[in-house]
Order: C-alpha cells, then sequence, then structure tokens
C-alpha cells in the first residue's frame, strides 16, 4: 500500500507526510484512512466489488451502521456514495499519485472479466447476447484470462524486487530496457505472444 494503515491507530500519525497534500490536510483521520482503503491497489478490499470495497472502506475507517444493520449512518453513505466533496478530491489526488500502468491494466480486464461473467449468467439472452456470449467464450476468454495471469505475476515479480537506488550524482538511473517497460508498453512493443 501506498501508505501504512492500522486499526485503531491514526492514519496521519502513521504517515506524517501526508499532510504535506492539500488535498489530504483537508480530512479527518476516518475519511483518509477510507480514501487508503478504497483507492488503493493493494487494499485488503481490492478484489471485492466497487461497491462493496467501498462500504467495507467505510466500516473499517469507524463509520457505524444505522440502529437496523441494514445500512451505513448519513455521513457514511454520503461518503460511499460520492457526495463528500473533500474525500472525493482525495480519492483523485490519491489514484493520481500511486497510477501504474499495470495495475490500471488489471483493473481493466478484471472488469472486461466480470463484464462476460454476468453475460454468461444471464438465464434468458437475445439472439444477439448468445451470439456475443459465444463470440467472447470461444477464443477470446481464454486469451484475457492468460493475459490477467501474466499481469499478476508481472505484478508480483516487481513487489519482490529491491528499490531502485540513486547514483552518487543523486539522479535515478535510467533504464531502457524493453523488459523495464509497462506490461501495456511491452504489448504495444509486440513483445509478448
Amino acid at each position: 500500500m501506498l501508505f501504512k494503515v492500522k486499526a485503531s491507530s491514526n492514519t496521519f500519525e502513521l504517515n506524517p507526510g501526508l499532510k504535506a497534500i492539500s488535498e489530504f490536510e483537508r480530512l479527518t483521520e476516518r475519511q483518509m484512512t477510507y480514501v487508503i482503503l478504497s483507492a488503493d491497489y493493494k487494499s485488503p478490499f481490492r478484489k471485492l466489488t466497487p461497491d462493496a470495497r467501498k462500504q467495507q472502506a467505510a466500516l473499517a475507517a469507524g463509520y457505524e451502521m444505522e440502529a437496523d444493520g441494514k445500512r451505513l449512518k448519513t455521513t457514511g453513505r454520503n461518503l460511499v456514495n460520492g457526495q463528500t466533496g473533500t474525500v472525493e478530491a482525495a480519492i483523485k489526488r490519491y489514484r493520481d499519485l500511486q497510477y501504474d500502468e499495470d495495475y490500471e491494466t488489471l483493473i481493466s480486464l478484471n472488469a472486461l472479466l466480470t463484464q462476460i461473467r454476468e453475460l454468461n449468467m444471464k438465464p434468458d439472452k437475445t439472439a444477439v447476447e448468445l451470439d456475443k456470449a459465444v463470440t467472447l467464450n470461444v477464443g477470446k476468454l481464454d486469451k484475457l484470462l492468460e493475459t490477467k495471469r501474466k499481469v499478476e505475476e508481472l505484478l508480483d515479480m516487481r513487489e519482490d524486487e529491491p528499490a531502485e537506488l540513486t547514483t552518487a550524482t543523486n539522479q535515478v538511473p535510467q533504464t531502457t530496457q524493453e523488459e523495464n517497460l509497462p506490461l501495456l508498453s511491452q504489448f504495444n512493443a509486440g513483445m509478448l505472444s
């Protein structure tokens, strides 16, 4: 994760640098925890649907459910529904800070796979939908799954690599080897088959 989050700990105390970013400085500690848990690529809720992810992030951040336990109280609902401007600005900034082509590719692949699964599970398909389902499942689904697996492997390998050190001149070494390009760039360069 880009920043540390720990239950029963103040997120701003765990990450003093957060206050240096104006969009984060405006938030309460609870709101900042929500932003991290809902927006980070490596959130513990990353495998949930976007709505479920937001709901769980709000609960983990300390937002409470109504007495009947069916939904979040108004403040939490507004947060999850994107109606809290300062939080939405912080989420946008957070996503800008952590942007990574490979993770974005993985998110896009997951969205495509979800659409295919939803189409496959639809009980009464029209002729057009049936034709689309067959087209997607024959020859394309296996390629999407293989591509997803490759992206996940690449991301796992990157997590195991040590951080790149700066040189004596305090500049980050430039790498131009094609295998160091983001996965999407490798695809575009025709490196992966």
